[in-house]
């Protein structure tokens, strides 16, 4: 792939690709290699969903999902399913890092058990809708980001090294590594890092209102449009746009959600693709 004629961008960023089938992998890999060898200072935080699919499946243990009375959908993540999902973690990861280093990049992975950016705390309970009455499910091993320590992404920035993140953080309590959200995570890294922009990759080209229309893309909105933002927001987007809201909140002064699928990721979303969430 040649390198695309980009404009340098002054400062900090964090980007998130999503782990789900339909996001590319390979044109962000080439893309931010090419920024980072710019000397832009980014940290890259992976879902792994689609390979918890794979693991899942080969192991046939049938994936239970469950909706918050908030509308999120998530997946249950019980001890068997919290060990595949570090499993899936770590098998990305390292295909991730193999190819940074194909490309001429060094990558630095920062694992919570050896390298601790994210602390979390478990959510043992879950509070869900099913058929419609509210019910508590027990024994569940995802938590919820409460702190992040930047240096072990500054001793790499300081490096040359591009730090990735992926979407798990050391439990307060077991000092384990657990499942957290991959964009939350994303949020809680560019309000402690001061980034200057989050930007969210999906399979999808950012917040539509009718998500089976690209021509109804939102492509600008801020803090004051939320409620009806909100609106259009469904699956897998309600978290995007609440990891957004995060990120604005704490202080990041722009979020882009943007498509994984074009051949410049990345330096297409910060030239004016995908929908641009600001302050």
């Amino acid at each position: 792939m040649n390198e695309k004629n980009i404009y340098p961008f002054p400062g900090r960023g964090v980007v998130k690709i999503g782990g789900a089938r339909g996001n590319c992998l390979l044109p962000l890999i080439s893309d931010l290699a090419s920024r980072v060898k710019n000397g832009e200072k980014w940290i890259l935080v992976h879902g792994a969903s689609g390979y918890m699919e794979e693991l899942s499946s080969i192991c046939g243990l049938e994936p239970h999902y469950v909706q918050s009375p908030g509308g999120f959908r998530s997946r249950f993540t019980g001890k068997l399913e919290k060990e595949l999902f570090v499993y899936a973690c770590n098998a990305l990861s390292v295909r991730i890092m193999s190819l940074f280093s194909s490309v001429g990049l060094n990558a630095g992975l920062l694992y919570p058990e050896e390298n601790p950016t994210a602390v979390a705390k478990r959510k043992d309970v879950l509070k869900i809708v099913e058929n419609g009455r509210k019910k508590l499910l027990r024994g569940n091993y995802s938590g919820t980001v409460i702190s992040f320590d930047t240096s072990p992404v500054e001793r790499l920035w300081e490096k040359g090294v591009l730090p990735v993140l992926p979407p798990l953080a050391l439990d307060v309590e077991s000092g384990e590594g657990i499942n957290v959200d991959g964009d939350r995570l994303a949020a809680a890294s560019a309000i402690h890092l001061g980034a200057q922009v989050m930007v969210i990759l999906s399979n999808v080209s950012g917040l539509l209102k009718d998500p089976e229309d690209p021509g109804t893309l939102i492509k600008k909105a801020g803090l004051s449009d939320w409620e009806e933002l909100e609106k259009y927001a469904s699956g897998n987007m309600k978290r995007k746009l609440l990891a957004s809201y995060e990120a604005l909140k704490g202080g990041t002064p722009v979020v882009r959600i943007c498509d994984s699928r074009t051949a410049y990721p990345l330096s297409g979303g910060l030239e004016g693709g995908g929908t641009e969430l600001c302050q």
